[in-house]
């Protein structure tokens, strides 16, 4: 109430040094809301301000004000949606720079629009808006934003969100569409800024792409979420905090030296504060997490008149180098299929093909009868297709249990909510870490993260479960225990492929093997059999080991 009445008892430079506080805790938290999970470091929030006021110079004469903002939301999203489409595929530095290319690119195109077609630099602003509606409009956007951000936070797209910004790889293989996800977020931060350049736009009674879109604004905000701490939701609030005035009198004191003085800011919060204040006190002070107890559901199998898996002449090149030629198989439902060979004789790369995480050259992968050559990883898993990697892949500043619950959540049959934090608990106790649901990922041990990964597969409901040397760097204790849990898979009904070079596994559990060499498949059999073959002796285990 007392920030509501706040322009009601202030006026002049309080008044508006209100305003700001209310328009970049809307901007940064909105920034947040995209960039805080998926770790895409966006620097196209002066884009969309601008955008937002370039709406009301347009339109704001011919209709209705909340209309007007409507409009400036809708042109927001259609942009950052054609912009996402084709942005979103890039991570990192790339990102970066496209998304600060992409502000220029924007003020240039309306610099050319505003000279050579409009026939002036600018527009006036004639909407007629008190400085007090601009505070309590931008007051009820500041909590539609914490509301929309409360509400993802608790959702299947802000898990789906953080486990981008982890490992888009797993999230991927794990059944999340992770363009889908990072197009819907994108969007929605990109219409909170388009609404708050609309609402800015009438403090200003003349407007051009300079002031409209000035790239500080971008940088201004990006400073003051990492400080508060990207990554809460009420985070950039604590950065907005002290940054504002500090802004504001770095700008007034030393206004030819601000952009480096920014420079300085930002560098002194990335090495200083990485995490920002909330990353600070969360380190210290982790939050507990508790799972109901409950039993893994299991699902009825239906019976394969097929071959689960078919593989028919798969071949797959890098540049020149061919890394699997003309290779063919079948798996049939039940079974544990090894799949050997030397390293680099491509058998990582048959599961990258299987999985999706590669498309093939030439050739098909039909799984239940259905061609899934090229299908998106995503796709694939809530299929039937989960798998492991060869070095092991866990979402380290992730709780155990929500490592289990990004697939639960994304399977074809999705779970949320207490049904997913029951199952998440069941298949933790039935990996060996059913004590450690609130440990974070990153805090396990060696084979912990092991458990965790094959925990995370299992969590999709798999006809098939791809292990890629998932028993590499166990003691014999441990190696024990791992044939044990991954016979036990099988009883269950569960098709598995091996890739594995302990000897001693490959015996005790496959009943076929298939082995590779250089791309190409030479033996496929019964274990006894085809690892006393002469061919397979000389290609792969060595005359000793034979």
């Amino acid at each position: 109430m007392l920030v509501a009445a706040f322009p009601l008892v202030a006026s002049g430079y309080h008044l508006a040094l209100g305003i700001s506080y209310l328009y970049f805790t809307v901007l940064a938290t909105a920034w947040a809301l995209f960039s805080g999970p998926t770790r895409y470091i966006s620097l196209a929030t002066v884009a969309f301000f601008g955008i937002g006021a370039y709406t009301v110079a347009v339109v704001g004469e011919v209709l209705p004000w909340g209309l007007v903002l409507v409009v400036a939301a809708l042109v927001g999203v259609v942009v950052a949606l054609i912009v996402g489409l084709s942005t979103l595929r890039l991570s990192g530095i790339y990102f970066v720079i496209f998304t600060f290319g992409l502000a220029e690119l924007i003020r240039q195109l309306v610099t050319w629009y505003e000279v050579n077609v409009h026939g002036s630099v600018g527009r006036y602003i004639f909407v007629e808006i008190s400085r007090n509606a601009i505070y309590w409009q931008l007051l009820v956007l500041v909590l539609l934003v914490f509301a929309g951000g409360w509400l993802i936070n608790r959702s299947r797209l802000g898990l789906a969100l953080r486990v981008i910004g982890e490992d888009e790889t797993v999230a991927r293989h794990a059944g999340i569409d992770t363009t889908l996800a990072k197009l819907t977020l994108f969007a929605v931060s990109a219409a909170f800024m388009t609404v708050t350049g609309a609402i800015m736009a009438p403090r200003w009674t003349y407007i051009d792409p300079t002031i409209a879109f000035n790239p500080m604004l971008s940088f201004q905000v990006v400073i003051m979420a990492l400080l508060g701490g990207a990554g809460s939701l009420f985070g950039p609030l604590l950065g907005v905090v002290p940054l504002v005035i500090l802004f504001d009198v770095l700008s007034a004191y030393f206004p030819n030296y601000f952009s480096i003085l920014l420079g300085l800011v930002f560098i002194l919060i990335v090495y200083g504060l990485p995490q920002g204040v909330v990353g600070l006190v969360q380190k210290h002070w982790p939050r507990a997490l508790k799972l109901q107890a409950g039993t893994v559901p299991v699902a009825a199998r239906a019976a394969q008149p097929r071959s689960l898996l078919s593989v028919d002449r798969l071949r797959k090149t890098f540049g020149g180098l061919v890394a699997v030629d003309d290779l063919s198989f079948r798996v049939e439902p039940g079974e544990i299929v090894g799949l050997i060979g030397p390293n680099g004789s491509g058998k990582t790369t048959v599961l990258n093909m299987i999985s999706g995480a590669l498309a093939p050259n030439a050739g098909h992968v039909r799984f239940k009868g259905r061609d899934i050559s090229g299908a998106s990883p995503f796709k694939i898993a809530r299929l039937g297709v989960a798998r492991t990697f060869q070095l092991v892949r866990v979402l380290p500043t992730m709780s155990v249990a929500e490592n289990v619950l990004a697939s639960l959540s994304h399977r074809a049959h999705p779970l949320w909510g207490a049904d997913a934090e029951r199952a998440a608990q069941a298949l933790l106790e039935r990996v060996g870490l059913g004590d450690k649901a609130a440990m974070f990922a990153d805090q396990l041990t060696y084979i912990d993260q092991k458990r965790l990964e094959l925990a995370r597969a299992l969590a999709l409901e798999p006809d098939l479960l791809l292990l890629d040397e998932w028993l590499a760097g166990l003691n014999p204790t441990e190696l024990g225990e791992g044939i044990a849990l991954i016979r036990s898979l099988q009883d269950s009904g569960l098709t598995v492929i091996l890739v594995e070079h302990v000897m001693d596994a490959i015996r005790s559990l496959c009943g076929r093997c298939i082995v590779m060499n250089a791309g190409r498949k030479i033996a496929d059999g019964p274990p006894d059999v085809v690892l006393s073959d002469r061919e397979v002796v000389s290609a792969y285990l060595g005359e000793a080991d034979a």
